[in-house]
């Protein structure tokens, strides 16, 4: 793992996260985070490894999973572009709960667990920042199991699809099309899904049938989004 050169404290503001955050102690957080590389494939850390830290993806992807006995693997998360994660475990002071893995070359920053205490101290409004987006992590993984248990893999598919495309209620009612572009081989996403990469597959085959997407490689056009989404009862 090598060390990012761009600077720490300018790409941290513009992160909604940190946005709010005074000069100062953003200065602070700054002088403590370090910035990381990580090839295709690189491990940051294994689960049951001691948390130290949150981290935020400045670049790329990284694949939050668990494996079971078996090798068995289930994905649990895909962390973007802006986003952050292991928050929760750093406050619960316990373990890594999953392997996080580049999927492809990520450069994130890794935010050392003392000094967000620290920050948390000096700064409510970081805190509430913070609080929220555990908050919005914990509703989208009940909405996972509620899916994985009520939903048909080809309602999953389309309310990942959906998801991806129209990231709000007025989006999805204006309708209209869009691309979407796959954030991951169908492999991985059938893991998220909870579907084998088989399933995956043939279910873009038959919305393709069904006229309701267009497939090439990773890029995944929606021509209808109301159309989809009454079609698969969302």
């Amino acid at each position: 793992m090598a060390p990012v050169t761009s600077s720490v404290g300018a790409v941290l503001a513009r992160l909604p996260l940190f946005s709010q955050v005074s000069a100062d102690l953003l200065a602070v957080l700054s002088a403590a985070a370090v910035p990381v590389t990580l090839g295709r494939g690189e491990v940051l850390f294994h689960r049951g490894e001691e948390c130290t830290g949150f981290f935020v993806v400045l670049r790329g992807q990284v694949k939050l999973a668990v494996t079971s006995a078996e090798g068995n693997e289930k994905v649990l998360e895909i962390i973007g572009a802006g986003e952050t994660f292991a928050e929760g475990v750093m406050f619960a002071d316990r373990p890594y709960p999953v392997t996080a893995t580049a999927l492809v070359a990520v450069d994130l920053l890794s935010v050392p667990r003392r000094t967000v205490l620290d920050l948390i101290d000096a700064e409510p409004t970081f805190a509430r920042r913070m609080l929220a987006g555990m908050s919005v992590r914990l509703h989208t993984m009940v909405a996972d199991v509620s899916a994985m248990a009520l939903h048909s893999g080809t309602q999953r598919v389309i309310g990942f699809l959906l998801a991806e495309a129209a990231p709000d209620d007025a989006t999805l009612r204006a309708g209209g099309s869009a691309v979407v572009r796959l954030p991951a081989g169908k492999a991985v996403l059938a893991s998220r899904l909870s579907l084998t990469p088989e399933t995956f597959s043939r279910v873009l085959r038959s919305l393709a049938e069904q006229g309701l997407a267009q497939v090439d490689g990773r890029h995944v056009t929606l021509p209808d989004l109301a159309r989809l989404a009454a079609w698969s009862g969302a």
